[in-house]
């Protein structure tokens, strides 16, 4: 036919595998979360070990096919702004989650106890009452609800069947996993409060400043309360803030008069006050936010009286018959003292959710906050004192990054120059926060941790003022000799282009923090040197065997047994071998335990933190005790189970002080497997058979049972006997002996075995 060679048949018949194609991507979707369901119902029974894999692959291949879609990514509108905020807190979230299992089962933050043990026994008891007031108490209700999903997990997989089951280990992980979340939320906030008052890039500049610094990133490690503070008070921050920004402008009144009543004021600071009594139950010394807030609402009261000012001189609005209501209605608008009592209800229902037992324990909120002014201001905290605590802040920050701490003290000074709004509303933080770091002589940088983005914000506004200050003066040089090819006129382009010098701000910035950071973070990744002794000593003391521990040092398996707590100069070496302690375990940061190289000699090993780990200094000595068959004792040679077992020897003084304990080691040897665990009993009777003293205890306090005894083995087996102060001075006999604790019976051959005299002494 004619005109059939121009007809396109070819990209028609083209088009066909194309829909084909769409068509399948259509279908993807649901074939994956049909294969998806599939996996997740059939689980391990079914799938074995590739359950878990393939659930995770068949989750990512469903997200990918969703984001696939046809016009899915068209409505996904990316900005430049959003795609920097995507990466800082990438950034900021894997130097928050990298080494959550810092130190465990160690505790190496001093603090972190009193968050965390408070919410599981909220949990396990059911009495939320907390320990005490020294923290407020927000954070640690937020854990017992971290607690609680924990525990349902832990049930799900088999770990638990009630809450008294938790393992605080696997716990703590959770619990921090928590703190993180917060680091990372607070980083998103100083972008929102930094756009806010200065400007995206004032705000994409702070979010990576404090994203990097390694005393913030460090504080997200652990259940304390002074990172959930930052986010809180941010949270706090931004309300304030609008509420301080917020009024209608003339423009706005000529095109909508009924708006010029700003009915939101009070809505907003009665946010505002909320999230101040949020920040207060989080970490007392938020509160000083108040000021801020007082601020905030002079600043929207003054506002709301200017531009009903504005509008009354204004010809052309004043002659509209509606202005003229909009403004007989904003000179009814809320002023200060209408905005206060908002503010103040805010703060109230804020702090109750919080700290919901306030009123009831007022009393003791009292007693625990004025011990904490008198520790901080009077009493003192050893190693952590300074008569010059705003240096101590200035060191500090200056260790965070020099060029950052000086780009936060430029900041505080343009803000006090400039008195912008922003500035004044950011100083109303800064001010009240570090009057109050500084007007006292314990010093902790992490209670600086609230006030450490608005230092960043302050920054960030310092960079962006100054680099639009350049670009401004040299913009118009860079345009006019931007055909030169020399370097002064590749200087002078680079000066005119504000995106370069933002950049190159940002690096120069965060190079040194981030570069700390990250070390910080692979620091944290390995042992520390608890754990690396503990190792040791694993790996080289029996079963049974007693470990002398100083306090705060390490955490045994049960198989040993550790004993101790005080000082180890205390005794000699000689003493430590006679109690049967091979090892023994010293804190060397301590002043007594630095006096222990000179008492006891060369250590068996050491454990030094020298930068490599965290951790004390650690030194573990071998006393070289006698191995059993080696040590003297006096000879019985008493059977129990039928000759099963025999006492070779025991070893006692002879003599106790009455409320003592006298030292009893008892050597027992197996001559043929024992099919029960048995309980030692020892008792100290007077001449009529009466019981004045008793113990009764597994051998080697059930470490080494004795149904893990070995044929011809001889074990040490320590029986201390603790002597009440109400015996009466006196010669006592020493009985000893075994029996099956499921049915009292004794084992022992011959009746109890008499082990001499026992003189108690006054």
């Amino acid at each position: 036919m004619p005109g059939m060679a121009n007809v396109p048949v070819e990209p028609r018949a083209a088009a066909q595998p194309r829909r084909m194609r769409t068509h399948g991507l259509r279908l993807a979707p649901g074939a994956l979360a049909l294969a998806l369901f599939l996996a997740l119902t059939l689980g391990r029974g079914v799938l074995g070990a590739a359950a878990a894999p393939l659930q995770s692959a068949l989750a990512l291949a469903l997200l990918a096919s969703i984001i696939a879609q046809p016009g899915v990514l068209a409505r996904m509108r990316v900005t430049q702004t959003a795609a920097a905020l995507a990466g800082i807190l990438t950034v900021a979230l894997l130097l928050r989650v990298w080494g959550l299992r810092f130190g465990l089962p160690y505790f190496e933050h001093p603090d972190e106890w009193a968050v965390a043990e408070d919410a599981l026994r909220m949990l396990r008891t059911g009495d939320y009452t907390p320990f005490s007031y020294t923290y407020p108490t927000l954070y640690t209700y937020m854990q017992v609800g971290v607690a609680a999903v924990h525990f349902m997990w832990g049930a799900g997989v088999g770990l638990y069947r009630t809450p008294a089951d938790i393992d605080p280990v696997q716990f703590y992980v959770w619990a921090r996993a928590l703190t993180a979340m917060l680091g990372v939320g607070a980083v998103a906030l100083t972008f929102l409060a930094g756009r806010m008052l200065y400007g995206n890039a004032a705000g994409l500049l702070a979010a990576a400043l404090i994203a990097v610094m390694p005393a913030v990133t460090g504080d997200s490690h652990y259940v304390t309360t002074d990172t959930p503070a930052m986010f809180v008070t941010l949270l706090a921050f931004l309300a304030i803030a609008r509420l301080g920004d917020i009024a209608p402008d003339r423009a706005t009144l000529r095109e909508a008069p009924s708006a010029a009543v700003p009915w939101n004021i009070p809505a907003l600071a009665f946010l505002a006050g909320f999230g101040v009594g949020l920040a207060t139950a989080t970490k007392w010394n938020a509160g000083s936010l108040v000021i801020a807030l007082l601020v905030a609402i002079v600043f929207a009261a003054r506002r709301s009286t200017r531009d009903g000012h504005a509008v009354a001189l204004d010809d052309d609005v004043a002659a509209q018959p509606a202005a003229d209501v909009a403004l007989q209605r904003l000179s009814k608008g809320p002023s200060t003292f209408h905005l206060i009592p908002a503010a103040l209800l805010g703060i109230l229902l804020g702090f109750t959710l919080g700290v919901p037992f306030w009123l009831r324990d007022l009393p003791r909120i009292l007693t625990d906050l004025a011990g904490i002014v008198a520790h901080y201001r009077f009493e003192g905290h050893p190693g952590a004192e300074s008569d010059q605590p705003a240096l101590f802040y200035w060191w500090a920050l200056t260790r965070e990054g020099t060029l950052l701490a000086w780009a936060c003290l430029g900041g505080v000074a343009l803000a006090f120059l400039r008195r912008k709004p922003a500035d004044l509303h950011v100083l109303a933080v800064v001010i009240p926060a570090m009057l109050q770091l500084t007007g006292v002589k314990v010093v902790f940088f992490r209670n600086a941790m609230p006030l450490l983005p608005f230092l960043c914000i302050l920054a960030a506004a310092l960079v962006v003022a100054a680099v639009e200050w350049v670009t401004a003066r040299f913009g118009d040089a860079a345009d006019r000799r931007a055909g030169g090819q020399s370097s002064v006129a590749f200087m002078r382009r680079l000066a005119g282009n504000r995106t370069a010098l933002l950049l190159a701000a940002t690096v120069v910035l965060t190079a040194e923090p981030l570069a700390q950071a990250v070390h910080d973070e692979l620091l944290r990744s390995r042992p520390t040197t608890r754990i690396l002794a503990g190792e040791w000593l694993e790996a080289r003391a029996l079963d049974g065997e007693r470990v002398w521990l100083e306090d705060n040092t390490l955490i045994l398996s049960p198989r040993l047994r550790a004993i101790g707590g005080e000082p180890a100069v205390r005794h000699d070496l000689a003493w430590y071998r006679e109690q049967g302690i091979r090892f023994v375990v010293v804190h060397l940061d301590r002043e007594t335990g630095a006096a222990a190289p000179a008492t006891f000699g060369e250590p068996a090993a050491r454990f030094l933190r020298a930068g490599e780990q965290h951790g004390p200094d650690l030194a573990i000595f071998d006393t070289g005790a006698l191995d059993a068959v080696a040590e003297p004792r006096m000879p019985s040679g008493a059977t129990l189970g039928a000759g099963a077992i025999v006492l070779e020897g025991y070893r006692h003084p002879g003599r106790v002080q009455a409320g003592g304990v006298l030292p009893l080691a008892l050597f027992w040897q197996a001559t043929r497997p024992l099919p029960l665990d048995y309980t030692v009993y020892v008792h100290l009777v007077d001449e009529a058979g009466n019981k004045v003293a008793q113990r009764d205890v597994p051998p080697l306090e059930d470490r080494r049972p004795t149904s893990r005894w070995a044929p011809g083995d001889l074990v040490r087996d320590d029986q201390d006997l603790f002597v009440p102060e109400t015996v009466a001075p006196g010669a006592y006999r020493l009985l000893t002996g075994m029996y099956d604790a499921a049915t009292m019976t004794p084992i022992n051959d011959a009746g109890p075995i008499d082990l001499g005299v026992v003189v108690v002494e006054r």
